[in-house]
């Protein structure tokens, strides 16, 4: 199981391992499975059948604190349940960190950073409770009911994010660079897959960048980077889609997620996909 837990003595040992297939699904994909209680069911006989992982971000659950309408909460709670133990708690981390413990081989995923503080939380929950359902119900309903400092980090991470790729984008010699960038040695994962997936925004000066679109920055550069499949938005499905073909044009061996969106039956392509991992 990706996720466990254990006494040792009085203290709850936890253990998150990374199980591929690794599966990310963005606010949206889970909300679109979520409320179906089909999709939700064959989401998670597949996980479960192919013994691979849902890796679930802080950014992911914070999201949820923004709805309005509790009863998304309620439903992502239900494919939840049907998903444990197959979960992977994860923070974003930065180059320096891979860098530090000499992760710098492009052919190679890191491991994802483990959401520590959350892990905690639930390891006393189930040191209650000892069942792995009982131990993460109310995980989505946490941040819901206690959206105020949640929805404080998000207002703050967004627009300074948006922010900073206008600003760096209206500088000549940045775009020059962005432009003749190609996926190589010289730099390392997150670099080529932060690069290429803001490729097109930072080469046109014009284009929108919303909190929004910030946000999906976050949940993207992770998600391609740790994952075999992913279910995002539709542009980010094609920017995943043109970095691969430019690690293809570059002869380098470099695993990334392949990309899903909700357009033209992605979802039930994304399903189909980890049906028949790992071809």
């Amino acid at each position: 199981m990706a996720i466990s837990f254990a006494f040792d003595g009085d203290d709850v040992v936890w253990t998150q391992r990374l199980e591929r297939p690794a599966v990310y699904l963005d606010t949206f994909a889970i909300r679109e499975i979520a409320d179906s209680d089909e999709l939700s069911a064959r989401f998670a006989k597949v996980l479960k059948d192919r013994k691979g992982t849902w890796l679930i971000a802080a950014l992911c659950m914070g999201e949820f604190a923004r709805l309005t309408d509790a009863r998304h909460g309620e439903r992502a709670e239900r494919l939840l349940a049907q998903v444990v133990p197959q979960i992977y708690l994860f923070l974003s981390e930065s180059d320096e960190e891979r860098i530090k413990r000499g992760e710098t081989d492009l052919a190679t995923r890191s491991l994802p950073r483990a959401d520590e503080r959350n892990i905690d939380y639930f390891s006393r929950r189930w040191a209650k409770q000892q069942s792995l359902p009982e131990t993460f119900r109310g995980m989505f309903q946490l941040v819901h009911e206690h959206p105020n400092q949640t929805n404080a980090v998000l207002d703050d991470m967004a627009p300074e994010l948006a922010a900073t790729l206008m600003r760096l984008r209206e500088q000549d010699v940045f775009r020059s660079n962005a432009k003749a960038a190609r996926p190589d040695g010289m730099r390392t994962r997150k670099q080529i897959i932060g690069g290429d997936l803001l490729r097109e925004l930072v080469l046109d000066p014009n284009a929108p960048i919303s909190n929004n679109e910030a946000l999906d920055v976050m949940h993207a550069l992770d998600a391609v980077d740790y994952c075999d499949l992913v279910l995002l938005d539709k542009a980010w499905e094609r920017r995943v889609n043109a970095l691969h073909q430019r690690i293809a044009d570059a002869e380098i061996t470099m695993p990334v997620a392949r990309c899903y969106s909700k357009s033209k039956g992605g979802i039930e392509r994304f399903l189909e996909a980890l049906e028949q991992w790992p071809e």
